[in-house]
């Protein structure tokens, strides 16, 4: 499926939320001053100057997008190597300590701003927002990491551009408004110990991406409960165990309240883990080769679900749909094959995939009684229980779908 406006509008928000980060946010006064020229007051010129700055920012996000999507294939070969996925978990979790401030990375002094910055062309501030963009942000660079990790496994590169454009565009609203109406400047709250908060609030969720690829470089069978134990442990450390801003009684209140939110919510979320946990299920036969021929031989309509275990909405198919009462009853008229893409080893795999054109998962493919797909309701990404049977009994395949007949 299509990422909604509001899957959009979160990589705005993040890009905002970016600006809040130690590194970035107290710099902004010393990058303002780039779109001002003394001598010319005027706020075209300043609108001109922040608008090519973040024209650099964006055209660098855009095309990271891009070039994380159309590679996606490779990126998505590697994923399926357990010890890549390791690495990757062991990087992103060097990233998160860093945020969570067990040390520092620091940016070498010849990416520094040095005096005399606003004096620079006007190619010159689009190369700076080019700079901005990756390498003169170190609190940006393991979210941009991780984001650049998501897009890669998509493989679409309208969504890629679309989801990192909305992200520079977030980080660089500030500097656009900022840079024209400079008075609102000594309005900003003062940068401090809040904004060291803030970034823990990154580290927090940074060691659950990590931990979210060691637990399927591993083949954990606890991805489920990831979120929700990651709500309650990081609402109770960013509450209640880290000290940041401990003399601001206000901001105290604030992280405890913030806090105490998550962690409930968290255990909320677990409860209902707990609850939904004994749900039975659609029961599946692995994919082979010369099952979907014999299914066409004895005139069995198919439905064949392509899925890996990295795949978070794979599992919120398995849970929320797959075990639907309803959706159970009508699948016994088809048979159901998983598909296993976790691993592309498989030659079997691999040409079923080529064979479907499966680009992403998970994907649900219907073929009819005779072996012909039916591409009109074909599913790309988890679909709750009622539209997916809404989809079935519309389509041609309904005829298998009918209620049973009343007991006499």
């Amino acid at each position: 499926m299509m990422p909604g406006i509001l899957t959009y509008l979160s990589y705005f928000v993040l890009g905002l939320g970016l600006n809040l980060t130690p590194c970035i946010y107290p710099m902004l006064t010393i990058t303002l001053s780039v779109f001002r020229n003394p001598k010319d007051e005027s706020r075209w010129n300043a609108f001109r100057r922040a608008f090519l700055y973040v024209c650099g920012i964006v055209a660098m996000y855009t095309f990271l997008g891009v070039l994380a999507a159309f590679t996606g294939q490779l990126f998505g070969s590697l994923l399926q190597n357990s010890w890549v996925l390791l690495l990757i978990s062991l990087f992103i979790f060097i990233l998160s300590f860093s945020m969570l401030g067990f040390y520092t990375f620091r940016l070498p002094s010849w990416l520094m701003p040095q005096q005399g910055v606003s004096r620079q062309s006007l190619f010159g501030l689009f190369l700076s927002g080019i700079l901005v963009g990756v390498i003169a942000a170190p609190c940006m660079g393991p979210v941009v990491l991780s984001l650049l990790a998501h897009i890669s496994q998509d493989q679409d590169p309208i969504f890629g551009a679309l989801s990192f454009f909305m992200l520079a565009l977030g980080l660089g609203t500030p500097y656009l408004i900022l840079g024209t109406f400079t008075g609102l400047l000594k309005k900003l709250p003062r940068s401090g110990a809040w904004l060291v908060w803030f970034e823990r609030v990154l580290g927090v969720v940074l060691l659950t991406i990590g931990s979210f690829y060691l637990i399927i470089a591993l083949r954990l069978s606890i991805l489920p409960w990831l979120v929700p134990t990651a709500c309650w442990f990081g609402g109770i450390y960013l509450g209640w165990v880290e000290r940041s801003a401990e003399t601001s009684k206000k901001f105290l209140v604030f992280k405890r309240l913030i806090g105490s939110l998550m962690a409930v919510i968290g255990f909320f979320m677990m409860m209902g883990m707990i609850g939904l946990h004994p749900k039975s299920g659609v029961v599946w036969e692995s994919y082979r080769a010369g099952v979907l021929e014999d299914a066409r031989e004895k005139e069995q309509p198919v439905i064949l679900d392509f899925y890996a275990d990295w795949c978070i909405s794979c599992h919120e198919l398995d849970r929320f749909t797959y075990s639907d009462p309803e959706v159970i009853r009508i699948l016994n008229a088809f048979r159901r094959i998983k598909v296993d893409a976790t691993s592309m080893d498989s030659r079997d795999v691999q040409q079923v995939v080529r064979r479907f054109d499966v680009f992403g998962l998970p994907t649900v493919v219907f073929l009819d009684e005779q072996g012909h797909e039916v591409p009109e309701i074909r599913v790309d990404g988890a679909i709750p229980a009622k539209e997916f049977i809404a989809m079935l009994r519309s389509s041609r395949l309904r005829k298998f779908t009918s209620p049973p007949e009343p007991s006499t």
